[in-house]
């Protein structure tokens, strides 16, 4: 289901209420979003809101997966409480293994079907209808086929590639990264899909990739330990063609998944811990 924003855009709901208000009523429909943010700050929890809520609405959803195992992304939606049954899972990593019952380490072979249900992923990473890919090496051109194969039989609605972090180191330099990110991206935009890419934090002094200014929008998670207490946040750094909050709000992660509250402001002194350590263009 979509929804009109006040100025008429056409919207897709995250999932997540207080983020949806941060963004004028959620996403633009049919663009490329970047999700950054750092290890254990709710990206991943984000992804599994997004997916979710296309689930919910009926739409058809895919999460492209590059570095972890599809059964651990299985069991960390599943212990919201949330059935990952209609949920289309693409495993992307270069070089899947298995373990046999004995344990001894083996290579599987690669199938024409690629993308499976996420809910038939076994504990090893496995489904019944991906053995997984035995490529020799990882590419943006290759990750773009083996997308677009996938969307010769599926037309989908939203769609996750997590992590393009993952991606850049087990890439080839066949190609130049920017060239082919936006190959991506405008494949993305021509097939009209909602999509989120994750990525890292920038450092400090690094110059803006390309795939930060591609974009159609930004969304930062931070983590934060101060006091003895950890503290979650988020905001929105971009948004192209909306108004869109841009103060920095507490996130917290519950039973039930990630919640944001956008009428709160973090405390002044944990604002600043986060400034100093997650500087702001």
């Amino acid at each position: 289901m979509r929804m009109l924003s006040l100025r008429g855009l056409d919207r897709v709901s995250t999932g997540i209420d207080g983020l949806d208000e941060m963004l004028d009523s959620g996403l633009i429909a049919g663009r490329t979003y970047i999700l950054s943010g750092d290890a254990g700050s709710g990206r991943s929890t984000l992804c599994a809101h997004f997916l979710m809520e296309g689930v919910k609405n009926g739409e058809e959803v895919l999460y492209v997966t590059i570095d972890s195992n599809p059964a651990d992304i299985s069991a960390n939606i599943s212990s919201f409480g949330w059935d990952t049954g209609k949920i289309m899972i693409l495993n992307a990593h270069p070089r899947v293994r298995e373990y046999k019952v004995r344990g001894s380490l083996i290579e599987v072979s690669s199938t024409s079907k690629t993308a499976a249900a996420l809910k038939d992923t076994d504990d090893k990473g496995k489904t019944a209808q991906q053995q997984a890919g035995n490529q020799a090496d990882l590419s943006l051109p290759s990750l773009q086929l083996r997308i677009q194969k996938e969307f010769e039989d599926h037309s989908y609605d939203r769609l996750v590639i997590d992590s393009v972090v993952s991606l850049k180191l087990l890439s080839s330099e066949e190609i130049s990264w920017e060239l082919g990110i936006n190959s991506i991206f405008r494949l993305l935009s021509e097939e009209g899909i909602t999509a989120l890419i994750v990525a890292d934090n920038p450092k400090p002094g690094e110059a803006v990739r390309p795939e930060f200014f591609m974009s159609h929008g930004i969304i930062k998670t931070c983590r934060l330990t101060a006091n003895g207490r950890v503290y979650r946040s988020i905001y929105v750094e971009k948004l192209r063609a909306s108004a869109h909050d841009t103060q920095m709000r507490p996130m917290r992660i519950t039973s039930k998944g990630l919640e944001v509250d956008s009428t709160k402001a973090m405390l002044p002194e944990v604002l600043a811990s986060f400034a100093q350590k997650f500087p702001r263009p």
